[in-house]
């Protein structure tokens, strides 16, 4: 994914999975945690 952002247009896509992929994991880590 983050190669897929060097291509200029993908670069947004790549940006967007990759700030909404960490609150999604720190949720499901929490969420085991508890």
């Amino acid at each position: 994914m983050c190669k897929g952002g060097f291509a200029g247009d993908d670069a947004p896509r790549a940006v967007f999975p990759s700030i909404v992929g960490r609150p999604r994991h720190h949720g499901i880590m929490i969420g085991m945690g508890q």
